[in-house]
């Protein structure tokens, strides 16, 4: 084998080589404790991991997303870590972050931003009177990976390798809390970042992706796939626990389904109607009669917990 030969092989190689997917904050490194939410001053900043001590980082006017964003004034910069010091450079804004600290100086003055860790209002949430609980972190039996109940490990369960997750039972109009933690995969890009998704009657997909830090598109986390991009990009960074709170109704006569999402508390979508399935649905029955709660399995590690709904009328 020539050498042009080796290295086109090896080259192949690493392109097919899939990111690392992290699901333990204690083995997340360096870069883990930078990335975050930042905020302060009216101020919030959102820092992303791209992997080899790479950040992007967005300057947000007002205060981070649902919690003062004035979703106009979105800046975006760019870090780096070198010799244990991470330096903020861009057109408008420099600075720097550490010790759960980002300083800057841009457009607004001098920033001082405190590193936080946001909790979803509605996580934990607990099943009210007359709801079916399908995972409440012990038994598996209401939620089936390849036929059979899934593998429940330390309380949680998991999407990859089971081919995507099925609840037993079939439902119709529903109101759906689902709790989720994404992976930690600096090095991935687009929909190969901690990739997953829920689908009430397995129709509809509401996106599972980590989307920490982006614009909020249909594609992204909070979208209803395809069909309809959230009011608000509200995904959390990855290794976070969020939530979702959907309220989905069957077609009913000319009235197509809808759905409504609440992401990590804050209202996303509000009666959207849902007039074409989501490509990968693995239910294309007719949109006024039940199915089965699909949880997405796109090769990516995204644990679930905390499932419950109310039937509705």
């Amino acid at each position: 084998m020539n050498s042009l030969m080796f290295g086109l092989l090896m080259l192949l190689a690493a392109q097919d080589k899939k990111p690392a997917a992290i699901t333990d904050p204690e083995k997340a490194g360096a870069d883990y404790q930078i990335q975050g939410e930042y905020e302060g001053q009216k101020m919030g900043a959102q820092v992303v991991a791209l992997g080899d001590d790479k950040f992007d980082v967005y300057f947000l006017g007002g205060g981070l997303p649902g919690s003062g964003w004035d979703r106009k004034t979105r800046v975006k910069a760019s870090a780096k870590t070198d010799g244990g010091k991470t330096t903020i450079s861009g057109k408008d804004w420099a600075g720097e972050i550490g010790d759960g600290t980002l300083t800057a100086k841009g457009p607004e003055g001098e920033l001082h931003l405190r590193r936080i860790l946001r909790k979803s209002p509605t996580l934990g949430a607990k099943a009210p009177e007359g709801a079916v609980v399908l995972f409440d972190g012990t038994s598996g039996e209401e939620i089936l990976a390849g036929g059979k109940p899934v593998k429940v490990v330390e309380g949680l369960i998991w999407s990859n390798g089971t081919g995507g997750l099925f609840s037993r039972k079939k439902f119709g109009s529903i109101q759906l809390h689902v709790e989720f933690m994404l992976s930690y995969m600096p090095l991935a890009r687009g929909q190969g970042r901690s990739n997953s998704g829920v689908y009430p009657a397995g129709r509809h997909e509401c996106q599972v992706l980590d989307s920490f830090g982006l614009t909020g598109e249909a594609n992204e986390c909070g979208g209803i796939y395809t069909i309809a991009k959230p009011a608000v990009n509200m995904c959390f960074p990855p290794l976070c626990w969020q939530t979702y709170d959907i309220e989905y109704h069957l077609a009913s006569g000319v009235k197509p389904a809808t759905m409504s999402v609440l992401h990590n508390g804050v209202q996303v979508h509000e009666s959207v109607e849902l007039k074409k399935h989501t490509t990968a649905a693995p239910d294309n029955g007719a949109d006024d009669t039940p199915g089965a709660l699909h949880l997405q399995d796109h090769g990516n590690p995204v644990a679930y917990r905390n499932i419950w709904l109310l039937e509705l009328k």
